[in-house]
């Protein structure tokens, strides 16, 4: 009895502490819990493209690293202004993130492209979409809309959209927020695997408890604190990493090799890529074909990897005989050449800004220059040199009638 009511003790001590502590971190106004990344709801589900930009979304806050800016979904489901701000004469783009822009919507490439055209400019670019979901959203707008473009933007990203069109959809939402719906589990086989049914609901309610009870945001935020220093002493140890790249030695096969570069991989090495390969450049073609049914031009603006930070992975994968290929982006070029696709290759222009001659150059000359410092996405001064080339292949290739000088 006494035992008993010792933990009845413990458990009111314990909760009075919570409460008190509770009532202090409000007096004191403690930091509101941020999400980092998209927020809950931004991103829905999809039946036929597996998720979207949710339509009509009031504007919430982006929050990304350091940054921090407004996003939000017209009524199209594109991070952009009303639809009916669109005229006779107008561009259409679709991409990913690198066309949804990690910058705030005025220091968005395709926002500056609108200001200096004096056309508008519609922005459709959905983060982690790939060619295929592209395509079907770009298709579903242009059906909706009376109007149709006199030019499509296909922004596109080497190393996501072959990976994400082969896994297609390589990302689900769930519980309101985007997570991983399938993965490759073999490069040397081609096995994909679904993601096991993890929850999301902990992230969701997370977000809730950070957002409604200060405590937990005291917690939330130590914990945090903790495994990044943890993460940080081993993964910074050299012993841990001389063990890792050990291990990737021995094993001598393509599974180590991050399926990000997917691409890179000589396509006539397994016949599951080849296949894999002709069906996601026949996605691209399908655009083309797509600009032409409409009377538009198209243009292709490629975006692959980057020196800053793939050139240990494909140093280390070259060394151990891996089958990869830095020429893969040429046979992607030579193709859209025969299908007199019009491109311009962004990433070769950026590395010809500093410098770079091969993905396999030691530096990181772009970061905090066109990228951001802890991530590859164009930073501000990205999306203005990415304006600054489109508006040149445009006006050099007469692909559109810009009327305007470039400032």
């Amino acid at each position: 009895m006494i035992k008993r009511k010792n933990i009845y003790l413990t458990i009111v001590s314990i909760s009075i502490s919570i409460v008190l502590i509770e009532v202090f971190l409000r007096i004191i106004g403690f930091n509101k819990y941020e999400f980092t990344g998209y927020p809950p709801n931004y991103l829905i589900e999809d039946k036929a493209l597996g998720f979207d930009i949710n339509k009509n979304t009031k504007k919430m806050d982006f929050i990304f690293k350091d940054t921090q800016y407004k996003i939000w979904g017209n009524e199209i489901g594109c991070f952009d202004e009303k639809k009916n701000l669109i005229e006779n004469e107008y561009i259409f783009i679709a991409g990913d993130s690198i066309a949804w822009g990690y910058v705030p919507y005025n220091k968005n490439w395709a926002t500056i492209l609108e200001k200096k055209l004096k056309k508008k400019v519609l922005n459709c670019g959905v983060p982690a979409y790939s060619t295929i979901q592209e395509l079907g959203k770009t298709k579903k707008i242009l059906k909706e809309l009376k109007v149709k473009p006199t030019l499509i933007i296909l922004q596109y990203t080497f190393s996501n959209d072959f990976l994400g069109d082969y896994l297609f959809p390589q990302y689900k939402v769930k519980n309101n927020i985007l997570t991983t719906n399938n993965y490759l589990e073999s490069l040397e086989k081609g096995e994909i695997k679904k993601k096991e049914t993890e929850s999301k609901i902990w992230e969701k309610l997370k977000y809730d408890l950070n957002e409604n009870i200060y405590f937990f945001r005291v917690l939330h935020r130590s914990h945090s604190l903790l495994r990044k220093k943890i993460k940080n002493n081993y993964f910074f140890n050299k012993e841990n990493k001389d063990r890792h790249l050990n291990e990737s030695k021995e094993k001598k096969n393509l599974d180590y090799f991050n399926s990000f570069f997917l691409p890179y991989i000589k396509h006539d090495k397994y016949p599951w890529i080849k296949k894999a390969w002709d069906a996601h450049i026949d996605n691209i073609f399908e655009f083309k074909k797509l600009s032409d049914s409409v009377g538009a031009e198209f243009l292709l603006i490629f975006w692959g990897d980057l020196p800053d930070y793939t050139h240990e992975i494909f140093s280390q994968a070259l060394k151990d005989g891996l089958p990869i290929s830095l020429d893969n982006e040429e046979e992607l070029f030579l193709f859209l050449k025969q299908k007199n696709i019009k491109y311009l290759n962004l990433s070769k222009l950026a590395m010809d800004y500093v410098g770079y001659k091969s993905l396999t150059d030691k530096g990181e000359k772009l970061r905090n220059v066109l990228i951001w410092k802890n991530d590859n996405h164009l930073n501000i001064k990205g999306n203005q040199f990415m304006y600054e080339k489109i508006y040149n292949k445009l006006s050099n290739d007469n692909i559109f009638n810009l009327g305007i000088t470039i400032k």
